[in-house]
């Protein structure tokens, strides 16, 4: 591939891979655009976040590290984040790209820092250290997509669905409409919400952004120069509400229950998953907001038609480089009514769709290799014409996976947390072939073998049979921490493993006042 091909990111959150053909063929999710996207596309089967817990994955991104590493552990401004705003450093994927001739836009849910603004008047801030005064704010630390070297829109924090902000409003103003909402379901979990846009889809957020995405693509395509473009939606994150048309679609579909609704009877699991379940006695209960999530994803499989459609029209799209995938999944009931994410590190939470659709490229093809999201950042830059030496970080490029050429390539692939909100919990999943380890620092551990129980059913920790295997996981996870300098690896050598075979990366010297 010659010509650097423009690049366009679709990124959705908390999206559980099997709502898509490509990955659950069986699946209720009506989603005909990503479908026929990745029907010209390079699939994934196996591909994880990093962390399933937005701002650290969206920290990987941009940086190409594990959270460990780019040091936002947990989303922002909750306990335990190393980084609260993402550092402005010269290997920040945008100026990456700006050095190999692209211009870098952005749109949509950005969660990887508030703003020297939005942090000056943080009320909780201001309840505990009064006013905060930062004339001389250093810009490195003054984290929205524009001050990192993107051209586009900078809507800081969380976004809560994009609603409040300026720029929305204003659209809506210059069409003469208003948002309303209602039929708001409520209690399910904590504060979620789940509800229906009564005044029309051309008065969604998910709309607005694509009306953004084209607003800046022209200007790009005016300029003649290759472009990125990274277009963020806040949905299928929670609050669930969805324009009456695509709701109504799921008004008489049947949503088969989970296969994994309950746990195998008498499995033991760890206690601390308990923090994120729900209040949902029946399946019947939990059906309306699971109709609620799907309709979000084919309202957004709406948009992403709405774009598809204008990059041709434009003659973009045989040209551009578009790759799909999601921040990390969703449990939405799994496992006895557990909500959320973090803190488990079950596939529907922590595998992620993921495909490539080359320029020209007019069929599907698959990959199983294990990947994360810290390849795509190399992955990305390789196909800019950037040295390996700028790429490749925690990461490799999947390009000769995608590109189906021989490359040696890592037989795991690993996910870390560190808790959320106000709860600091350590924890690493390993994947390796079929079977699952996940050590869970202050809880019992995991193991699951996921060609027999795909869903997760039974922890076969103390399983007579899987003891071998299980050793042998704790010592592939042991290397992996030492060849990623996880400086997790003293208490997970501690824990886990005979004081024979504990090995560490970097033993340092004795002590010495000298």
């Amino acid at each position: 591939m010659a010509k650097q091909p423009n690049i366009l990111f679709i990124l959705t959150d908390q999206q559980r891979k099997d709502t898509l053909a490509a990955y659950d063929p069986a699946h209720v999710c009506v989603t005909p655009n990503i479908d026929a996207l990745m029907a010209q596309s390079v699939t994934f089967e196996n591909a994880y976040t990093t962390c399933p817990i937005c701002a650290p994955a969206r920290a990987t991104l941009q940086t190409g590290l594990y959270p460990m590493h780019h040091g936002m552990l947990t989303n922002s401004y909750n306990y335990g984040n190393m980084v609260q705003e993402l550092p402005n450093t010269p290997d920040l994927l945008p100026h990456q790209l700006a050095g190999q001739g692209y211009l870098t836009g952005y749109t949509g849910k950005w969660h990887l820092g508030s703003g020297v603004y939005a942090v000056q008047h943080d009320e909780y801030l201001k309840h505990y250290m009064g006013n905060i005064h930062f004339a001389e704010f250093d810009k490195n630390f003054d984290s929205v997509p524009t001050t990192i070297g993107y051209t586009g829109d900078d809507f800081p924090g969380h976004g809560f669905g994009g609603f409040g902000f300026p720029e929305y409003k204003q659209w809506l103003a210059d069409q003469g409409k208003s948002v309303t909402i209602e039929h708001i379901l409520r209690g399910y979990y904590e504060g979620h919400q789940a509800g229906q846009i009564t005044s029309g889809v051309d008065t969604s957020v998910d709309q607005f952004l694509i009306d953004r995405t084209e607003h800046y693509l022209k200007n790009f395509q005016d300029e003649g120069k290759p472009w990125y473009f990274q277009l963020n939606f806040w949905g299928p994150h929670e609050p669930y509400f969805v324009p009456s048309e695509f709701l109504h679609k799921y008004d008489d579909i049947d949503i088969p229950e989970w296969p994994n609704w309950q746990d195998t009877p008498g499995t033991q699991k760890p206690r601390i998953h308990d923090l994120k379940r729900g209040n949902i006695d029946t399946w019947e209960d939990l059906v309306p907001i699971i109709k609620h999530y799907y309709a979000e994803i084919t309202h957004i499989d709406y948009q992403i038609g709405r774009l598809i459609t204008w990059l041709k029209q434009n003659n973009l799209y045989d040209d551009t480089l578009i790759v799909f995938s999601s921040d990390h999944g969703e449990s939405l009931g799994i496992h006895g009514g557990l909500f959320d994410k973090a803190i488990f590190m079950y596939e529907e939470t922590c595998s992620i769709p993921l495909s490539y659709k080359l320029p020209q490229q007019t069929s599907a093809s698959r990959r199983p290799q294990l990947v994360t999201n810290a390849d795509l950042f190399s992955t990305i830059l390789d196909y800019t014409g950037a040295p390996a030496a700028n790429r490749d970080r925690d990461g490799q490029s999947m390009r000769p996976l995608i590109e189906d050429k021989p490359v040696a390539w890592p037989d795991t692939a690993v996910v870390e947390c560190s808790g959320i909100g106000s709860e600091l919990f350590s924890q690493r999943m390993l994947r390796k072939g079929h079977m699952k380890y996940v050590f869970n620092s202050g809880d019992i551990d995991e193991l699951y073998d996921l060609k027999n129980d795909p869903h997760e059913r039974t922890n076969l920790i103390d399983a007579p049979g899987y003891q071998t295997a299980l050793h042998s996981l704790r010592l592939a996870m042991q290397q992996w921490m030492i060849d990623h300098a996880d400086n997790l690896v003293y208490e997970f050598n501690h824990l886990r493993l005979p004081l024979a075979e504990r090995r560490i990366s970097n033993p340092g010297k004795p002590f010495s006042w000298e």
